[in-house]
């Protein structure tokens, strides 16, 4: 191959940037977001720790909501299914073994590790931590936590799909994959699981976690890339 080992095929600049989770353009855009779910957790964190259970936001949508909804628990099942442990473990099984089928390792790793760190930080952190209400622990939601975290996992996906897919068929499913996770926020509010502002917090971790998640594994990536490219300059061309 003229020179060039396969550790310098497999650094070249084009493979490198395909194997991104997040385009150059996109990351900036993804800090601030996870900067915005922060201060957003934050701030539902305070308010709940000074026994301000529900706002007149959570009042007047959950109301809504469970007048519409509340008479009809079978649609209601339905709505909250993707997010029940075992239908979202097999959603995300499901995404992870698509990934691995078509080598997109990288992409494997982000579904399995982002949505599992965003529901163990909801159940284990967060509820124990500020979810207590006279209640139970509801806040976040752990069924929007996790169908949120999904549909961005799979968004950033079809995002850095190669364009041979269409772009309008990567965005209806997009859309659609947030419709779902919608309507799982308000199948919950609707079987009065949870209030507005619950979903709300389940989003934001959802969000949040996916796009720090996907902003380390690339800066592991590259730093990765970087020593490897140090290597082969210090050993020179071998062939």
């Amino acid at each position: 191959m003229g020179g060039r080992t396969s550790g310098q095929v497999l650094l070249s600049p084009g493979q490198s940037a395909r194997r991104a989770l997040l385009s150059a353009a996109a990351r900036p855009l993804a800090v601030a977001t996870v900067v915005v779910c922060v201060l957003v957790m934050i701030g539902q964190g305070l308010w709940l720790k000074h026994g301000m259970e529900t706002s007149w936001l959570d009042t007047a949508v959950d109301a809504k909501v469970v007048a519409g909804l509340g008479g009809h628990p079978l649609l209601l099942a339905v709505l909250v299914w993707p997010g029940e442990p075992l239908a979202f473990t097999a959603l995300a099984a499901a995404l992870v073994l698509a990934c691995i089928l078509r080598r997109r390792y990288g992409w494997a790793a982000l579904v399995a590790i982002s949505v599992s760190v965003a529901t163990a930080i909801t159940e284990l952190v967060l509820k124990p931590l500020i979810g207590g209400t006279s209640w139970g622990n509801p806040f976040p939601s752990g069924h929007v936590t996790s169908v949120v975290a999904l549909a961005t996992a799979l968004t950033l996906l079809l995002a850095r799909t190669a364009a041979r897919v269409p772009w309008l068929l990567r965005l209806v499913l997009a859309l659609m994959a947030f419709l779902v996770a919608g309507a799982v926020a308000v199948g919950v509010i609707g079987a009065q699981m949870h209030h507005f502002s619950d979903t709300v917090g389940g989003a934001v971790v959802g969000i949040g976690t996916v796009l720090l998640t996907a902003l380390i594994l690339d800066l592991l990536r590259s730093a990765w890339h970087g020593h490897h490219r140090s290597e082969v300059r210090a050993h020179g061309p071998e062939g």
